[in-house]
């Protein structure tokens, strides 16, 4: 996984110089071509410039978009996925609207981490609902085989003020499915934070794997010493045998359904 931030510069100066040059028309005609090959886009600047225009985003606007190649549906094709954070933007809107101090009171929150999905050799950029969370923290992605072996499914944590939360998808016949959303965490600050472990766990019976929250804790948890709870990143989560809830994968809906007793848990 890495993080880009680039924009093709036009070589107009260039251009302009190669014309003086080169008095024949023969020999504009090639420069003029060897010019045109220089400014073509590769498939991760088209991905780039496809961003952009989705969002709206100006060449004067500074953002970070990350980028991890991976084979997330079924064919032989590499896929893309983009998430893109566009903080600085949240901030000057916030300014502009003088929002500023509801802006802070809020952790920061607001729909501007994006996540798109490029397929092979599929034009069109498939794309979710903005996330709505603390625009100082850019999405974190993780792949895994979840609702199918033929598939690559994938979650992203994000922060809402004292909290942690994630979101799943999956990708099918070129659509994002969220299946399953859930906290991570909640509640830091306060003396027994709510905090869970969260399982994929393989069944007997359905092709998908469970989803299991138990409850956990922090490890070395001193709420005293936590400076700012939005801020808060633990130093690990011990799991439990305690079940919190259960969730099975209904493939006819794409998501995660009702949970399920302990009594059911396989």
């Amino acid at each position: 996984m890495f993080w880009i931030k680039s924009r093709k510069l036009s070589q107009v100066s260039f251009l302009f110089s190669a014309l003086l040059i080169f008095g024949c028309t023969s020999e504009v005609k090639d420069e003029v071509e060897v010019q045109t090959k220089s400014n073509e886009l590769t498939e991760e600047e088209l991905m780039i410039r496809q961003v952009e225009n989705s969002l709206g985003i100006t060449a004067a606007e500074k953002y970070d978009i990350q980028i991890e190649y991976k084979y997330i549906n079924a064919d032989t094709l590499q896929d893309a996925l983009i998430l893109v954070n566009r903080a600085e933007h949240a901030f000057q809107r916030a300014k502009n609207n003088d929002t500023e101090r509801f802006f802070e009171n809020t952790g920061y929150t607001a729909p501007h981490n994006h996540i798109f999905v490029k397929l092979g050799g599929v034009k069109k950029l498939l794309s979710t609902v903005a996330i709505g969370s603390n625009v100082k923290y850019p999405l974190e992605a993780t792949f895994l085989e979840l609702t199918s072996k033929a598939h690559q499914d994938f979650y992203v944590d994000y922060r809402i003020r004292n909290s942690m939360q994630r979101d799943y998808f999956t990708v099918r016949r070129n659509n994002i499915y969220k299946t399953f959303s859930c906290p991570v965490f909640d509640s830091v600050g306060v003396e027994n934070p709510r905090v869970y472990d969260i399982q994929h766990r393989e069944s007997s019976v359905r092709i998908a794997k469970d989803i299991a929250l138990y409850h956990g804790e922090f490890e070395d948890y001193e709420p005293s010493e936590i400076e700012d709870v939005n801020n808060y990143t633990p130093k690990g989560i011990i799991g439990t045998d305690k079940l919190f809830v259960y969730f099975i994968f209904d493939d006819r809906t794409m998501k995660y359904k009702t949970p399920m007793g302990v009594a059911q848990e396989e």
